[in-house]
């Protein structure tokens, strides 16, 4: 059976913001639910990854891995003011991931900002096993 090609879509939330994500397999669920959440952030194509960063998170399961993740994300943007635009997960396990991220140091004359993300939510979350590859849902509160 062909997989298919990795890819978000939004969900529809109340006041809040979502994605849905296909993909051939877990790994490219993580890379496209980072790339779903840094699109809603901002526009990506006014960034140009020019520095890059390794990320290694543990967490109790893939569900919580991949709140953990985007949520380190989220932080760095927040915190460091880094915006990234490229993810590749170099390893990854049910509790572990290790991932290399590329962005650049946010510039508002630059860089057009949508919105910020409050959080990364547990509501309606969840990662599984699809006939074609893998799927994921995930919830921001904004």
């Amino acid at each position: 059976m062909q997989k298919r090609a990795s890819r978000y879509v939004p969900v529809e939330h109340t006041a809040d913001a979502g994605i849905k994500i296909f993909a051939p397999d877990l790994k490219g669920v993580f890379e496209s639910a980072a790339q779903g959440l840094f699109d809603l952030i901002a526009n990506l194509d006014r960034v140009t990854p020019t520095s890059r960063r390794q990320i290694e998170i543990e967490a109790t399961d893939r569900e919580a891995l991949l709140v953990t993740w985007l949520s380190e994300l989220n932080y760095l943007f927040l915190t460091e003011r880094v915006i990234f635009k490229k993810f590749q997960i170099t390893t990854l396990d049910e509790c572990a991931l290790s991932a290399l991220v590329a962005g650049e140091p946010l510039d508002l004359e630059k860089h057009e900002i949508y919105t910020e993300v409050k959080a990364v939510t547990y509501h309606g979350l969840y990662v599984k096993e699809a006939d074609d590859g893998c799927e994921a849902q995930v919830i921001f509160d904004l």
